[in-house]
């Protein structure tokens, strides 16, 4: 349990970071395509990782965890302490982020997402993250894990580019870029709307 607990603290400490770090590209079509990347390189990282009994996306992502978990992919005593382990990893990489704050432009957040704003797109997030997590958990393309990241910038404000990845977007409200209580928001809402994904994925293609 030691070594993905660890890529899943460092995974999340890197994509908050780097999330934080797109919100001052130049325009915000460079922001979102630079997490859509990352989300597709973590994506093919996770699954060098893979074997036939047990899914790898919770290695990457919490809300995949609770997608696997749902169908059976992950035990889920995994759930608890997966979810733990990309927190600390997203408000390291969001006070990494902070750190560097006074040494960098301005960001490309303008307004602040209303809470059901946040909440409804977390949600939708959370389910299109679900479809994606079990068709590259079953052997489709890894590139699906930017569709998540795209719809995500295209939904909802700048500030919750990182929606699908529920741990960076609490690293977003650390390095002071999202309010403490949309991200909470939208981050729970990703995570029910993963569950509710997954099992109605399950219930519509039941697994022989």
């Amino acid at each position: 349990m030691g070594r993905p607990i660890t890529i899943a603290v460092l995974s999340s400490a890197i994509i908050t970071f780097v999330s934080a770090m797109a919100l001052r590209a130049a325009d915000a079509t460079l922001a979102v395509a630079a997490v859509a990347a990352l989300a597709v390189l973590l994506a093919w990282y996770a699954q060098l990782h893979a074997t036939d009994d047990r899914g790898t996306g919770g290695l990457v992502n919490p809300a995949a965890v609770v997608t696997l978990a749902v169908v059976g992919r992950r035990p889920w005593a995994t759930l608890l302490p997966a979810i733990a382990a990309h927190a600390v990893g997203g408000v390291l990489g969001g006070l990494a982020a902070l750190g560097l704050d006074s040494q960098l432009g301005d960001t490309l957040v303008f307004a602040d997402p209303a809470l059901l704003v946040a909440g409804a797109g977390g949600a939708v997030v959370g389910l299109i993250g679900a479809w994606a997590t079990l068709s590259i958990d079953g052997g489709g393309p890894e590139a699906l894990a930017a569709v998540p990241a795209v719809v995500g910038g295209a939904l909802l404000p700048l500030g919750l580019v990182a929606v699908y990845h529920p741990a960076a977007v609490v690293g977003l409200a650390t390095a002071g870029l999202v309010p403490w209580d949309v991200a909470l928001i939208a981050a729970g809402a990703t995570l029910v709307g993963a569950a509710v994904g997954a099992y109605a994925v399950s219930i519509l293609v039941p697994s022989e």
